[in-house]
């Protein structure tokens, strides 16, 4: 009976002694696996995808700074990095820098505007449908979440456009004319003003073409001339100056704060520009 104490209470005090000297094993959440990673071209591209797939199962990130013009913009290390780590890359057609990218068809979505700037509310809602249809297919999974998300993201747009096309309307803007970088065109058009002509980049634009610019401005009665932050933002300044009218850059990318909020804050621009204070 005393040998049989002994060996229990021997027992018992290298059980204490090795759990004291072994820390507790972490408990894992095998439940919560790691996001999808997807890389877009852009903030644009950025922004819609983020907008149809649920936060919380996928994680995307941008290549293109939203300031810098994309046919200047050079690939980086860490941009080769983000992609080869991506689960998917999404570009869009035509941006310089994404063809030095070799991706097969399943990990990369190559998207086509068909010539529209989806900067342009109206153009932005129909991208949105090409954005969804392709979202669906490659995760077929995420189609119901992806259909309501479009069409919660497509009401936003909508009323935030109408609402500031309103405000264009109020401050008698709308329908007025202006000389524009080509970039800008169509979202111009859309939120209601009249391009009476428009310039491509700063190294394009000839001492002939200036002149052209100036006569049609001064014939047309322009309350601006509105450039491109990406491509100039003072491509036109001069040629504003000339012709002692108001000078705008609009964003042809989104802001790091969304695209809703820099179409306000392109809005905003047009609208300080046509009342400047005294």
């Amino acid at each position: 009976m005393q040998l049989l104490k002994k060996l229990l209470l021997t027992l018992t005090a290298t059980l204490l002694l090795s759990g004291a000297a072994s820390p507790a094993l972490p408990i894992r959440d095998a439940a919560a696996p790691s996001p999808c990673v997807i890389v877009a071209s852009d903030t644009l591209l950025a922004g819609m995808v983020a907008d149809l797939l649920p936060p919380s199962r996928y994680r995307v990130t941008a290549l293109l700074p939203p300031g810098q013009c994309p046919g200047h913009y050079d690939l980086k290390l860490s941009d080769i990095e983000k992609v080869n780590r991506a689960d998917l890359v999404v570009g869009l057609r035509g941006l310089p820098f994404m063809s030095a990218i070799n991706l097969d068809g399943r990990k990369y979505l190559l998207i086509d505007t068909h010539g529209h700037n989806w900067m342009a509310p109206a153009a932005y809602l129909a991208g949105l449908e090409i954005m969804a249809a392709e979202l669906s297919a490659r995760f077929p999974q995420e189609r119901s979440a992806i259909q309501n998300n479009k069409n919660l993201t497509a009401k936003r747009v909508s009323l935030a456009a109408l609402r500031l096309r309103q405000r264009l309307e109020t401050a008698k803007i709308s329908h007025k004319s202006v000389i524009a970088s080509a970039m800008q065109k169509e979202p111009l058009e859309d939120l209601g003003l009249r391009v009476v002509a428009t310039y491509g980049r700063p190294e394009s634009i000839s001492a002939r073409e200036i002149v052209r610019l100036s006569q049609v401005g001064q014939r047309q009665h322009i309350i601006a001339v509105v450039d491109n932050l990406q491509s100039g933002p003072d491509t036109g300044k001069g040629l504003a100056e000339s012709l002692k009218t108001s000078h705008v850059v609009l964003s042809n990318f989104p802001s790091e704060h969304g695209y809703l909020a820099t179409l306000e804050a392109n809005a905003g621009a047009l609208l300080k520009a046509a009342n400047p204070m005294p």
